[in-house]
């Protein structure tokens, strides 16, 4: 009995065995086809690289020839249209017919001289333009002795222009009230003013305030 229990333990651990070594066999197998697979694909590929590598060197040599060969052919062609352009006979018409006519400028006889034109009259000078005369400070109105207004009452007089005016002598309002276009103008010049004198009335303020 305990010889059987142990012949069957051992067909049973053979079998186990032998199905391990099979899977072991198969797996393996499988394995390796994988991979000589894998390796033939590589090789594969390989192989169209160094084809598409041998088609464009091919192209490459082939269009370096053409570029070698087509200097060579124009010069040759230039070389063989020198001997046609040598070859050809020089006419000698040009040089004939200018004879011909310098032998006719020749025996034509002279014409009498023309009367001689009065000599040109030296164009009178033109006057030199007038120089705009430089505007010459507008002296001050007269003003009463002593007197002295705040012109910064004026609208657009500022202490600033109210000082200029007073070191030129303009301390009233009478005195600005007085001035004429000229007067406008250049005191406008004098003190800066950039047109605020006619823009603000100066002089129709002045008027009115000192009258």
């Amino acid at each position: 009995m305990f010889w059987l229990v142990w012949q069957i333990g051992f067909l049973i651990l053979a079998a186990f065995g032998f199905g391990v070594l099979t899977g072991w066999k198969v797996w393996s197998g499988e394995a390796r086809s994988a991979e000589a697979d894998k390796a033939l694909a590589d090789v594969i590929a390989l192989r169209r690289e160094n084809e598409n590598l041998a088609r464009r060197l091919g192209e490459a040599e082939t269009r370096a020839v053409a570029a070698r060969q087509q200097p060579a052919g124009a010069v040759k062609t230039g070389h063989a249209d020198m001997p046609e352009s040598k070859a050809q006979p020089v006419s000698a018409k040009p040089a004939a017919s200018a004879e011909p006519k310098s032998a006719s400028t020749k025996s034509v006889a002279p014409k009498p001289a023309a009367k001689k034109s009065s000599p040109p009259k030296p164009a009178a000078e033109k006057p030199a333009a007038p120089k705009p005369a430089a505007s010459k400070p507008v002296a001050p109105a007269p003003t009463e002795a002593g007197r002295q207004d705040d012109l910064t009452v004026i609208k657009g007089l500022g202490p600033k222009a109210a000082a200029s005016l007073k070191a030129a002598g303009v301390v009233s309002l009478t005195q600005i009230a007085a001035w004429s276009e000229a007067d406008i103008a250049s005191w406008d010049e004098r003190i800066n003013g950039r047109g605020r004198i006619v823009r603000d009335d100066w002089v129709g303020q002045a008027k009115k305030l000192s009258a």
